[in-house]
């Protein structure tokens, strides 16, 4: 259930008498990896995120002048 992380520091600790000190060590070694592997993930995804808003811009953009220049088409060839 644990890794071999965990284990070998609770081995430690236990002969030294200072398990708590080294789970903490352990607990933030994970915190520390948990933060870094947010950040990847949030690197990741913003490049995908902004190519989704400019697409539901030029959507909506589209959505606006489509009309406006055919009207304008209209207006020209009569």
């Amino acid at each position: 259930m644990f890794d071999a992380l965990v284990m070998q520091m609770m081995a430690v600790g236990e002969e030294t008498g200072s398990i708590d000190t080294l789970l903490a060590e352990v607990g933030e070694f994970y915190e520390a990896e948990v933060e870094y592997d947010i950040e990847r993930l949030s690197a990741r995804i913003e490049p995908i995120l902004t190519v989704v808003i400019a697409a539901i811009v030029l959507v909506l953009a589209l959505g606006v002048f489509l009309p406006m220049w055919s009207l304008a088409d209209v207006a020209i060839k009569s």
